[in-house]
C-alpha cells in the first residue's frame, strides 16, 4: 500500500492553487503550505506532497503516472470537472480501466 506521493513543480504557486481545486471533490484539502512543501489530504492523513524544482532540474520520470481513488463514479465526474476548471488538460476522459 502506498502511503503518499510526492511531486515536483516548476510553477510551485500555480500547482498548490490547481491541487487545491483538483483535490477537493476527493476530500482532500491543502494542510500545510510552507512555500518550500505543500502538503494535501485529511487531517489525520497527508497523502500528497508539492515541492517546488529549480529550472535546471527534472521534474518527472517518463512513464510517471499518479491514480487517485475515489469514492465513487460520481466523484470522480466532480474531480475531472473540478481539475479542468482549474485550467488542467483532459488527456484521457474518465473511464473504467477493466484492463488495469
Amino acid at each position: 500500500m502506498i502511503d503518499h506521493v510526492s511531486l515536483g513543480t516548476r510553477h510551485y504557486a500555480q500547482a498548490v492553487a490547481f491541487y487545491q481545486q483538483a483535490l477537493e471533490p476527493l476530500g482532500l484539502a491543502l494542510q500545510r503550505d510552507t512555500g518550500a512543501e505543500a502538503a494535501f489530504g485529511t487531517a489525520s492523513q497527508w497523502s500528497f506532497f508539492l515541492y517546488p524544482v529549480e529550472e535546471d532540474q527534472p521534474v518527472t520520470a517518463k512513464g510517471t503516472h499518479i491514480a487517485l481513488g475515489a469514492a465513487s463514479r460520481a466523484v470522480v465526474a466532480q474531480a475531472h470537472a473540478a481539475a479542468l476548471a482549474a485550467s488542467g488538460t483532459d488527456i484521457f476522459t474518465p473511464r473504467t480501466r477493466p484492463d488495469i
